[in-house]
């Protein structure tokens, strides 16, 4: 099984102008570093808890159907699509009513449905493919609340003066939201 985002988020997971304030910095000279910071900061919050903040598309291959098929990060939002290579190598779209997202576990999985059966697949690296939208939503108003703090903490240790010592302890503010599956 191999995941890749295929449409990356359009915000970032806080404000600039937050971002800016916990930067401390005046103007907006420093937009483009911050913007990369806040980026970086965003994408290990998202490794550590395996969530994704701001909505994005992924992209799931597996070689065949395999008993289940699952979801690269939490929230789910929604299954755009399941489709696989049939026999023959024609692209088929699995009906909504043959699977089941089961959102019992964080981050899911789909799986089948009562009394439906899994359809023949081309023997190739990517026959079945299921892509989704995961996240909290399109903007920073989404984002909760300790993502928000960890990142904007995180800038703000990045922008201080020399010498001043970082917190070993903020990461333990990402906790609560760990995906252990």
């Amino acid at each position: 099984m191999t995941s890749r985002q295929i449409t990356p988020p359009v915000a970032l997971a806080v404000s600039m102008a937050d971002a800016r304030a916990s930067a401390r910095a005046n103007g907006n000279e420093q937009d483009a570093e911050i913007e990369i910071r806040v980026r970086a900061l965003t994408a290990e919050a998202e490794y550590i808890t395996g969530r994704s903040i701001i909505n994005r598309t992924y992209e799931v291959t597996q070689p065949g159907f395999t008993g289940v098929v699952p979801i690269p990060s939490s929230p789910l939002v929604e299954v755009i699509s399941l489709k696989y290579l049939d026999a023959a190598g024609a692209t088929q779209t699995l009906s909504e009513d043959a699977y089941v997202v089961d959102r019992s576990i964080e981050p899911g999985f789909v799986t089948l449905a009562a009394g439906a059966t899994w359809p023949t697949t081309k023997q190739s690296p990517n026959a079945v493919t299921l892509t989704v939208v995961c996240g909290y939503g399109n903007d920073e108003t989404a984002t909760p609340a300790a993502f928000k703090g960890y990142i904007l903490a995180k800038v703000r240790e990045y922008f201080a003066p020399a010498g001043t010592p970082e917190s070993p302890h903020l990461i333990r503010g990402l906790d609560c939201l760990k995906v252990h599956s």
